[in-house]
């Protein structure tokens, strides 16, 4: 009874932390009436372009009186925006504020920056691409986004780098309209691209590297343009879950493998449970983003979960990588499922194997619910039906069958393996949650040539991303190599003992 009331109490801690995730999208969402605030904002933008033009003649005090005169535009019709989407007035109202702190400081590269962005803000607003609510016109086409990435790059060869800045930030912020269409076609060109809006965003930051800002846009005009006018089949759409979803079942099945071969029988049901959270919130946040925000506004927020969820995963695979090699000698293993320690396992552990499930789950879950939707339009309902069917049933096959699996291996080669599968995890999910923290912006998007890309890791040209990952390997080796000399401590004494007798 005791632990039931435990259990009970537990799932309710996550679904709270549920409730948290989605009341934080849904209060973005806005549905007032709305008024004529976006044809306001786009007369506004007369004064930011007068602004702009002030400060290429190297005009402050000018751009300084344009800006005042938009921000008396401003104070009339911000309540509106605001009823009309928080997001956007968020957006707007942050580079109002950076723009002010850059003319106080007479940075004029930065209000130059400032001014592009609050820019492309407005008319991103005014066209209906910044609202809460999710209409046919915000959604823009991947024909749209190889516009936008030609419009970039004109830009850029013109030498404007501050408005360079802005559309790269929009095409940042659109990429998740169109990435379910890209990645449903070339899974290469879909992580090359998200690869390249890293890059894009860290050569801007150096004026001196426009020319390899301009030869990054070439690129993926090149990748994408062929996929344009592409069509969709039911296997484009079973390998969505496939692909997506091998990841998080290498983690769910190492997970239930681990608790089978334990003491208690309740492990799995922790999993299980875990696992089945991840994906009623993958659904949810599906649902959110189809019928009450749009891509572009989830945008951020699905790289924000993408990163920290991968982060806290890698670091919990870490553990459990640790945890699994320092009880893989058989006698260890007997000692501690007979001893004490089993409630540990049956207790403490399964709650943060139920943890590692949901984020594994979660962070999959999300990006496969956001490409199907990407694909749906492109696509009959039975095709695309049919293909989720196949994919689903291709992936719960895997599953079944590596189960099967871990549960017939001697106890050696199973902590092995299973060591081996958690600790790629643990360094795929690194790197891939740092690169998803620079995408949002949180963590600076600076690249090297040193290093190279190797996405089977997800590996990027980025310290920020592999720094990390280093630190990951050198933990574990030097942990290995701490064993092993107290391996050899311990024979070398039993030696001496041996020959003492």
């Amino acid at each position: 009874y005791i632990g039931v009331l435990g259990m009970i109490k537990q799932i309710f801690i996550i679904l709270m932390a549920v409730g948290l995730i989605v009341i934080s999208f849904t209060t973005t969402s806005s549905f007032a009436k709305e008024t004529n605030s976006k044809e306001t904002a786009k007369q506004s933008i007369q004064y930011i372009d007068k602004a702009i033009s002030d400060m290429k003649k190297e005009d402050l005090d000018g751009a300084n009186q344009s800006f005042q005169l938009f921000k008396q535009e401003w104070t009339q019709m911000k309540a509106d925006i605001q009823k009309d989407s928080l997001y956007a007035h968020g957006k707007i109202e942050r580079e109002i504020a950076a723009l002010s702190i850059a003319l106080l400081n007479e940075d004029k590269q930065k209000a130059e920056e400032s001014l592009e962005s609050l820019k492309s803000f407005l008319n991103q607003y005014s066209k209906g691409q910044l609202t809460d609510k999710p209409q046919s016109d915000k959604e823009i086409s991947l024909s749209s986004y190889v516009k936008l990435l030609e419009n970039t790059k004109k830009t850029l060869e013109s030498k404007d780098v501050a408005k360079g800045k802005a559309q790269v930030q929009e095409l940042t912020s659109q990429w998740l309209s169109v990435e379910g269409n890209v990645v449903g076609k070339s899974q290469t060109v879909y992580n090359n691209s998200e690869r390249r809006l890293v890059e894009l965003d860290s050569s801007l930051s150096n004026p001196k590297e426009v020319n390899k800002s301009i030869e990054i846009i070439d690129k993926m005009i090149i990748d994408l343009k062929p996929l344009v006018n592409t069509s969709y089949s039911m296997w484009d759409a079973a390998l969505i879950p496939i692909r997506e979803g091998v990841e998080a079942l290498l983690v769910i099945g190492a997970l239930l493998a681990i608790t089978k071969k334990g003491p208690s029988a309740k492990g799995n049901r922790w999993v299980w449970g875990g696992a089945s959270l991840g994906i009623l919130c993958s659904l949810i946040i599906g649902f959110l983003v189809t019928y009450v925000l749009n891509s572009a506004t989830f945008g951020q927020n699905n790289f924000l979960i993408n990163g920290f969820s991968g982060v806290v995963a890698s670091l919990m695979l870490l553990y459990v990588s640790y945890w699994l090699h320092s009880n893989s000698n058989v006698e260890k293993w007997n000692k501690f499922i007979n001893g004490k320690t089993a409630q540990a396992l049956s207790n403490g552990k399964m709650f943060s194997f139920a943890i590692l499930a949901f984020l594994a789950i979660l962070r999959e879950g999300i990006e496969t619910v956001l490409f199907l939707i990407g694909m749906a339009s492109q696509m009959s309902s039975s095709q695309l039906i049919l293909g989720i069917a196949i994919g689903f049933g291709v992936l719960i096959a895997i599953g079944i069958f590596m189960l099967k699996i871990g549960i017939k291996l001697p106890l050696k080669p199973f902590f092995f393996i299973s060591s081996i599968i958690v600790f790629y995890m643990c360094l795929k999910f690194m790197g891939s949650g740092v690169h998803s923290l620079q995408l949002s912006g949180i963590v600076p998007s600076l690249s090297t040539n040193v290093i190279p890309t190797i996405d089977v890791l997800s590996v990027y040209p980025s310290w920020y991303s592999t720094l990390p990952q280093l630190l990951i390997i050198g933990f574990a080796l030097s942990i290995l190599i701490v064993q092993k000399r107290k391996q050899n401590n311990k024979n070398n004494t039993n030696q001496k003992k041996q020959g003492v007798i």
